[in-house]
């Protein structure tokens, strides 16, 4: 059921962020694009997910400017995904790159794509066993806006879908050899970020 209760919500995710985008005023809540000392002078931003922790995963993300109108992204985050019989936790790393339209680099509109590696610990629930680490991977895609305020605050919008595989894993339990198979999915992706620029 709570697997059930999460891909609704994950189906839902796309339409509250593109609601979002397409709603608000983006320029009366953004610094003026015409303002140098806003968010042009910016070269960092961390923020972190509102969206990510109600499906068991917390999540950091970074962004320092890189020449012309990109970006240079990197994220880490810890999540849990159960299936079946099986839980599995992992850590983990990825690495992108963003591209801002309008020259406004680490503000307003913009297309991201991250490859991220997964460090995969599964845990057999019925026997409490746990596997040897896995790896696993994903890729994920999306548009946004990013806003930068003239304090430091960000926030950051975007729609968009994430693929990624976790391998098989197989453990001995009392009552004989308990297995997985590999996992490959895709799902809509929402960011709602929230942090600060420097």
């Amino acid at each position: 059921m709570r697997n059930l209760a999460a891909r609704v919500a994950c189906r839902r995710l796309p339409l509250f962020a593109l609601a979002l985008l397409l709603f608000l005023d983006l320029p009366a809540l953004a610094a003026d694009p015409r303002d140098e000392s806003s968010g042009r002078s910016k070269t960092v931003t961390v923020t972190t997910s509102l969206i990510t922790p109600f499906f068991d995963a917390y999540y950091l993300e970074g962004k320092i400017r890189a020449p012309k109108n990109f970006a240079a992204v990197i994220n880490a985050s810890y999540l849990s995904i159960a299936k079946g019989d099986w839980t599995t936790r992992s850590g983990t790393v990825g690495a992108g790159v963003d591209y801002f339209f309008g020259g406004d680099t680490l503000r307003r509109w913009y297309v991201e794509a991250i490859g991220e590696v997964w460090f995969a610990s599964p845990r057999h629930d019925p026997s409490g066993e746990t596997a040897p680490l896995g790896i696993g991977y994903a890729a994920l895609a999306l548009v946004g806006y990013q806003f930068v305020f003239d304090v430091g605050l960000v926030v950051d919008l975007g729609v968009g879908g994430v693929a990624f595989h976790l391998p098989g894993a197989s453990v001995q339990t009392a009552a004989g050899s308990a297995s997985s198979q590999s996992t490959t999915t895709v799902y809509p992706a929402g960011k709602l970020n929230v942090g600060w620029a420097f």
